[in-house]
């Protein structure tokens, strides 16, 4: 397959996590990926808080040459079962601020989503059913997510 050329949708990823083993893998596909504030919704009917988010492909670049072009992919994110979301660092009337997702953990009930720009968001649950389905066409580009090396 020619490297400027995107993946076809069958290899998109479509996960769930239902324990905090699964987040851990849902976790690193997430890693990196680009959340715009306009594209989350708590929707408290449903219990359910839903986010769109630009992923970046690891599991393609991670197997590239390096002359290789990189994907990022839309992705849809829901969490279910959830109650009254807690915002730290930004509110849902920030429309149109991108925030890298650093990680996304469960702990004392909660599922913890960690952005750069110290902003999270806190979403109790009643046990964890969180869902990540790649939706659209893959599109390339030639930036590569960069992590600090920690302090010593």
């Amino acid at each position: 397959m020619d490297a400027a050329q995107p993946t076809p949708e069958a290899e998109h990823i479509r996960l769930r996590a239902i324990d905090a083993e699964d987040l851990k893998v849902v976790a690193a596909f997430l890693q990196d990926a680009i959340a715009d504030v306009s594209e989350m919704a708590f929707l408290p009917e449903e219990r359910r808080f839903a986010l769109v988010v630009c992923r970046f492909r690891w599991e393609r670049a991670l197997t590239a040459a390096p002359e290789e072009v990189f994907e990022r992919v839309s992705c849809a994110i829901t969490i279910e079962n959830v109650d009254q979301p807690k915002y730290r660092g930004f509110s849902l009337k920030n429309r149109g601020r991108l925030m890298p997702l650093l990680t996304v953990t469960v702990e004392d009930g909660a599922v913890l989503m960690t952005f750069g720009g110290d902003a999270a968001i806190r979403l109790p649950i009643e046990g964890l059913d969180l869902r990540m389905e790649d939706i659209g066409s893959c599109w390339p580009t030639t930036q590569i997510p960069e992590h600090e090396s920690p302090k010593s």
